[in-house]
């Protein structure tokens, strides 16, 4: 028996529902304190493997959930811009893998 890990979406409604169009079972179009609520419960889920939100949910989130989502390291937290675009100062995928796994993505392996 294979153990698949989950995948989960939180953003708003457009991109939640391209996900869902795309094939990811678990996305939910929520925002404001029910988007954090949801974000608290599937960090506490192991069965989930990554957790994508928005750039906006994680800036407007609580500090305390912020301080969270960094000390964790699975299910990782990918954030992506949503439908009104990128923030500028927002973490890179190859710094949040670092981060989660120790991993530096950019080094080249010497031969």
């Amino acid at each position: 028996m294979e153990n698949k890990e989950k995948i989960a979406v939180i953003a708003d409604d457009a991109t939640a529902t391209g996900f869902q169009l795309a094939g990811v079972e678990h996305a939910f179009p929520l925002a404001g304190a029910e988007a954090e609520g949801k974000l608290s419960e599937l960090l506490s889920d192991s069965s989930y493997g990554i957790i994508i939100v928005t750039e906006k949910l994680l800036e407007n989130c609580d500090w305390r959930l912020k301080k969270r989502v960094e000390a964790t390291a699975k299910p990782i937290v990918v954030p992506i811009p949503d439908s009104g675009g990128p923030i500028e100062q927002a973490e890179s995928l190859s710094m949040l893998v670092k981060r989660a796994l120790g991993l530096d993505l950019s080094k080249k392996k010497q031969s």
